[in-house]
Formats: structure tokens, C-alpha cells, sequence
């Protein structure tokens, strides 16, 4: 079973880490506000934040089919997408290594098979489904993390909150992508609000944020 060691736990106790390693335990949320989880994976995001907002107002994106079969077992009444992210629309080989979580768009160390998958930017996703504020953007794409930042272009204004994991992870050098998306991020109006060191993930506040449309 893929990663079973991260349910053994319970599934409860596993959306209690996952809420905790982003650094959201203490973040305020109200019904109304809108969540981007980019790696959604089988919805371990949702499981607890579904207590703090509407699950219409949940965007799982998730490019891997079998994850994404599950994901909609589990994320119920919410806007799911089998799609990539990326900095420009394309079609790009989508390496499937699902037995430990590392499927990505940039090929690992090792995987189970290949498959092709449509990518789109975050740009244009947020258009197409009208969402003006964003309270926050999970992002966890196995090392393509930077492509996906350079893919929200100007709307990155919008994005109160991006919670990041940029861990040891890129490709077959398994490198990590946190200082350069640390750079970009603060380069572009946000600060960090917290690290959860162990996992190489932090929370990002944007300082020009604002609610007013």
C-alpha cells in the first residue's frame, strides 16, 4: 500500500500533521474563504480543513489518475482537477511513482510508469473559475514547485497564504526547491510566516494582500 506508514495513525491524526507541517494550525478561516491545494493527492488537506470552510470553496488539483480516483472518494460537493500545474499550457510526461509519493513532472530516481498529462497555469485556472482572493495556495509538487509559481503570474496579488513544501525532491538529484522558491516569494511581496524544518516546509504571508476587490 502506497505510504502506509503516513495513515498509521488514523486518518484524523494524519490532517492534524498535515495542518501542522504547512503551518496553518493557528491561521483564521471563515466559511467563505477559497483553498487551492496544488498535490492534492488523496485530499489529506481536506480532511481537517473541511471543518473551516464551505467544501465548494476546495480546489484539489491532482494530476496522477489513481490518486485523483481516490481524491474524489474523499473530497465530496468540492472542484476537483486532473491536471498539472506549470508556468505555460502544455502536454508534458507525468512520471508515476506512486508506492512512496514522488510522481512529478520531472523524472525521479524511480517510478512505476509514464503517462501524459495536460498542464495548465494557475493563472488561467483562476479566470476560468472566477476566483477573485484566494485565502490560500497549498503547493507540493514533488520539485516542480518553481515552474508552477512562474505559472501564476500577476495573480499572485490575490494569493493571501502560500503554504509551501520544497523539500529534497527535484528529479534524479533529488534537489530542493526551497531557496529558489523562497527568492521568488519574497521578491514578490510575501514574507515567511513559519517553517516546519524537519520537512522543508513554510508558510508565506503576502504583505500587499488585500480583501477589497
Amino acid at each position: 500500500m502506497c505510504c502506509f506508514w503516513l495513515y498509521r495513525n488514523g486518518i484524523r491524526f494524519r490532517g492534524e500533521f498535515i495542518h501542522k507541517s504547512y503551518c496553518i494550525e493557528k491561521l483564521n478561516f471563515s466559511k467563505e474563504d477559497i483553498v487551492i491545494d496544488c498535490g492534492a493527492n488523496s485530499g489529506d488537506f481536506f480532511i481537517k480543513l473541511k471543518d473551516h470552510i464551505k467544501p465548494t470553496n476546495y480546489i484539489g488539483i491532482e494530476p496522477n489518475p489513481s490518486d485523483f480516483k481516490i481524491l474524489t472518494l474523499n473530497c465530496l460537493n468540492t472542484t476537483l482537477i486532473n491536471k498539472a500545474l506549470g508556468k505555460e499550457k502544455s502536454v508534458l510526461d507525468f512520471f508515476i511513482a506512486t508506492r512512496k509519493g514522488d510522481s512529478s513532472l520531472i523524472e525521479p530516481r524511480e517510478y512505476q510508469s509514464v503517462t501524459k498529462v495536460e498542464v495548465i497555469r494557475l493563472q488561467e485556472l483562476m479566470k476560468e473559475l472566477q476566483i477573485k482572493k484566494v485565502k490560500i495556495l497549498k503547493l507540493e509538487a514533488e520539485g516542480f514547485e518553481p515552474e508552477i509559481l512562474s505559472g501564476i503570474g500577476n495573480r499572485i496579488k490575490d494569493i493571501e497564504y502560500i503554504a509551501l513544501d520544497g523539500g529534497y525532491e527535484r528529479g534524479k538529484k533529488e534537489e530542493q526547491t526551497f531557496t529558489i522558491c523562497t527568492n521568488f516569494l519574497i521578491n514578490n511581496g510575501f514574507e515567511i510566516s513559519d517553517i516546519y524544518f524537519s520537512w522543508c516546509r513554510a508558510l508565506f504571508r503576502n504583505l500587499n494582500f488585500s480583501n477589497i476587490d
